[in-house]
């Protein structure tokens, strides 16, 4: 068997890399909308009410920090690859400018773009045509009609290439600044699939530690077995076998045809677990047998504890492929995993649950309903929960969920009338 990998220093992340706002606009059906974050932040809304779209635009903004917006730049962030025109809203009656998102860290330091690509076809990588950087009020750099500038001196730029790339490579950048451009480059958005989950399809976006599709899970767990991870491997099989109540373990190992069949295509390394139900020697399930559902909550746990996670991420549909009593304890046990780690998640869930296993009272966590209006435009409120151990006794422990299936918290659809 190979040799276990040693798992790689931690990321040095704290709070004051966090984005604690950003305002986007004119982004598929986010025509203007600015949002306070927390450490996790969970969205919840109808299908097609834009909570994906604010998860793709701090993927766009990401990808702009890197220092240039393309398919492949994208992509690599779990952004939907599309037409562009079809990225820039176009609600009858708006200004039909470029997409326009700025963020801000917790440290106060600022990123500002705007982006387009207008040309019929379109160019493979979109133009930058407005840009600032900022340490609190203090301008580090700019770009706009008159060329762009970098710490008081004059730089020479392609409309494809961000300055903030430029800033982030420059020691004269303060750290701050650097930090958070990182932090923005590092974003993606995780969406795991099931068969890449299962081993039995490559995943197409292979970005550490887990891949966005799931496809290196048995590796992510296997690099916590080296060198400094044990303890983190132990604690996340811990609160994984208290969802997975039919296994007693589970482990990575390299696939055997004792337990996978030989028509099943298998990646270099495989999770598999053993069944408390079965007897001895026949009581091994490869990740292809075993349920879906414990394969996403490894996946959940892994993505919030293993040192090479982004320091920003986001986790599209958390309650996939989960029971509903499952998915509440996993939000549980996932963010108190995240505050741990000192990192920020977004989150988007349709298991009413899921809010029941979030402690709404910890100004770290926060939830937010996502509806559209009468024109279309994407609105972003927060619910803030001021006493929830008061909610909670007087009302039960499922007392968040019924407030949302009873209309109460907003995020539900509207029927219209045949």
């Amino acid at each position: 068997m190979r040799k276990r990998q040693a798992v790689s220093k931690e990321k040095k992340v704290g709070p004051g890399d966090h984005i604690a706002r950003i305002t986007v606009e004119r982004f598929k059906s986010l025509e203007k909308v600015t949002v306070d974050f927390g450490s996790v932040n969970v969205f919840i809304g109808a299908n097609g009410a834009g909570k994906s779209n604010l998860l793709e635009a701090i993927g766009l903004i990401g990808a702009a920090a890197s220092g240039r917006v393309d398919d492949q730049a994208l992509l690599r962030r779990g952004v939907r690859p599309g037409v562009p025109r079809l990225y820039r809203s176009s609600f009858p009656g708006k200004h039909h400018g470029g997409i326009s998102i700025e963020v801000e860290a917790q440290s106060k330091a600022a990123y500002k773009s705007s982006i387009s690509n207008r040309s019929n076809p379109p160019k493979p990588y979109w133009s930058f045509s407005h840009e600032t950087l900022r340490d609190e009020k203090k301008s580090v750099a700019s770009r706009g009609p008159n060329g762009a500038r970098l710490v008081g001196k004059s730089l020479r730029l392609e409309t494809h290439g961000s300055v903030a790339a430029v800033a982030r490579a420059n020691q004269a950048t303060p750290k701050a600044v650097r930090d958070f451009l990182q932090t923005l480059d590092d974003y993606a958005i995780f969406a795991p699939v099931t068969p890449v989950l299962r081993g039995i399809a490559p995943d197409s976006a292979p970005r550490s530690p887990v891949g966005l599709y799931g496809g290196q899970l048995p590796e992510a767990l296997s690099t916590l077995l080296g060198v400094g991870g044990k303890k983190k491997f132990y604690k996340i099989k811990q609160a994984a076998l208290q969802f997975i109540d039919w296994a007693k373990d589970f482990r990575v190992a390299e696939p055997s045809r004792a337990f996978i069949s030989p028509s099943v295509p298998t990646m270099r390394e495989v999770v598999s677990f053993n069944d408390r139900y079965m007897r001895d020697g026949g009581d091994t399930l490869s990740g292809y047998d075993a349920s879906e559902g414990a394969l996403y909550i490894l996946f959940a746990l892994v993505l919030a504890m293993h040192p090479q996670s982004p320091r920003c991420f986001a986790l599209d549909n958390f309650d996939q492929a989960l029971n509903p009593a499952a998915a509440r304890d996993l939000a549980k046990s996932f963010t108190e995993f995240v505050l741990l780690s000192e990192r920020q998640a977004f989150l988007t869930t349709h298991n009413p649950l899921v809010l029941d296993g979030l402690p709404l009272d910890d100004s770290r966590v926060r939830l937010f309903s996502v509806q559209r209006d009468q024109k279309g435009h994407t609105k972003i409120s927060r619910i803030e929960v001021q006493d929830i151990f008061s909610l909670k006794k007087k009302h039960g422990d499922d007392a968040i969920s019924r407030l949302w299936v009873g209309g109460r918290l907003g995020g539900m659809p509207r029927v219209r009338p045949i």
